[in-house]
């Protein structure tokens, strides 16, 4: 008989309290390694975006204690390093997902357990047991009221602020009461909401920025003794009861330990919703299968979701682009596949582009639909202009666990965003420490050097 005192809540905590490196298998420190590493590629090249500066701003502004980088910024205390870090991690829209919550752990994750590192004098092992601990509470709270909660809200923010608190609390070194306090708070300041979306508007960084900070709030403050729920997830007036939207399925919490899901994270090759990935995959294929043929008809089979969140019709700007399936499919069927370079507003408005993307057909396909969110499918049927009919149905696209990107290809992307923003001689660097990052004494280098040799502001 199943006991009637366990908690989903209590559970987290426990298992984050308990968690030490030597637990966690060499495959998964050998994922969060080279996420490590690509989440560093991304924040680089966001902090070298001019949509950085409000936040690096806002930073100057407030000054405080100079306990850890931010990045292309001045030192800054731990909470604005993280909330300037975590939001310069998401600009490019390159960083790391997971299917089965539909969020991004990295860029909420690794930034609060990185700056307390920093502050702290913490190594490697410590800096990748803590994101490890954030990332198992994080991606099973999502999971577990996946899909209804992401219609309206942001899983990534929702949900990263108890990823965060766990990550910034097992880098404190809290105990387990401590670390149910700073969970049971971190479901009072969960927010994040996708009406920024048809504006194209930037709320997604301060999501991903507020989350990674209000997690090092709210274990320090547990650690200094203030008090929270313990039953915030599973509670009358807790989170799922106010946010999930569909039944939770608490099953999820009882298998720490066994399976990692952190392991289980998705790499992004391409620099726009992970949502268009497998469509651009697609997309690539019928342009190889065309041959340079123009094309008389596109259809693009796909599911709700993706149609929700990346379902833009006629983008005119950067970021309405990259949620637009149809513009990354008509720019891949006439450029290749993508690069940041393709979401320029020019390029986005091009003429070729747009007219292709006019006559791009849309359908929800239910087979396709069925896999999510295990899978985020998409199949292309194009006719050629000579009558040949071409087809590319993708089920797992680059980047997935069952596709994923190797060390050399997370290593070529990392170049890629970070060219002309730090040397040749740093890239090798921050590489080669990510590479052997439970062996590293102290972290700080791995932001410490970056910024001291950014070449480029914007």
């Amino acid at each position: 008989m199943e006991n009637q005192n366990w908690s989903p809540s209590a559970a987290c905590a426990e298992f984050v309290s308990g968690l030490k490196f030597e637990d966690i298998p060499a495959e998964v420190v050998d994922t969060i390694k080279r996420d490590i590493l690509d989440w560093i590629g991304c924040a680089v090249g966001g902090a070298a975006d001019p949509s950085s500066q409000p936040v690096k701003d806002i930073g100057d502004f407030f000054g405080g204690n100079e306990q850890a980088d931010a990045l292309n910024s001045d030192k800054r205390n731990a909470f604005f390093a993280a909330m300037t870090n975590a939001y310069c991690g998401h600009i490019l829209e390159m960083d790391d997902v997971d299917r089965d919550s539909i969020s991004h752990p990295a860029t909420v994750n690794i930034p609060p357990a990185l700056a307390l590192a920093q502050t702290l004098g913490k190594g490697g092992r410590d800096l990748i047991t803590a994101v490890v601990g954030g990332f198992e509470v994080m991606l099973r709270i999502g999971a577990a009221i996946t899909p209804a909660h992401y219609q309206v809200f942001h899983t990534t923010a929702t949900t990263g602020v108890f990823g965060a608190a766990m990550s910034a609390g097992k880098m404190l070194g809290l105990t387990e009461a401590q670390l149910a306090w700073a969970l049971g708070n971190a479901g009072s300041m969960s927010a994040g909401l996708w009406q920024f979306l048809p504006d194209g508007a930037m709320s997604k960084f301060l999501h991903t920025g507020a989350a990674a900070a209000n997690g090092v709030l709210v274990a320090m403050l547990a650690k200094n003794g203030f008090t929270g729920a313990k039953h915030i997830l599973e509670g009358k007036q807790g989170f799922f009861a106010g946010y999930a939207r569909q039944e939770a399925n608490l099953d999820l919490f009882k298998d720490f330990g066994t399976k990692w899901r952190a392991g289980l994270i998705s790499f992004k090759p391409y620099p726009c919703c992970r949502h268009t990935h497998s469509a651009i995959d697609a997309a690539a294929e019928i342009r190889r299968q065309a041959k340079g043929r123009a094309l008389a008809s596109v259809k693009l089979f796909t599911y709700k979701t993706a149609q929700q969140v990346a379902g833009i019709r006629h983008p005119e700007t950067t970021r309405q682009a990259k949620f637009s399936t149809v513009y990354c499919v008509a720019s891949t069927l006439l450029r290749g596949t993508p690069s940041e370079a393709d979401f320029s507003n020019e390029n986005v408005n091009e003429a070729d582009v747009k007219a292709l993307e006019a006559r791009i057909e849309t359908a929800i396909d239910e087979e396709i639909n069925a896999r999510v969110p295990r899978n985020w499918p998409c199949r292309i049927e194009a006719v050629t202009e000579d009558g040949e009919n071409l087809v590319a149905q993708v089920w797992d696209p680059t980047g997935d666990p069952e596709n994923t990107l190797s060390w050399e290809g997370v290593e070529t992307k990392f170049r890629i965003l970070t060219d002309g923003i730090i040397s040749t001689e740093q890239q090798d660097k921050l590489i080669a420490a990510c590479r052997d990052l439970e062996n590293l004494d102290s972290v700080a280098e791995l932001i410490e050097s970056v910024n001291a040799n950014f070449t480029r502001k914007y």
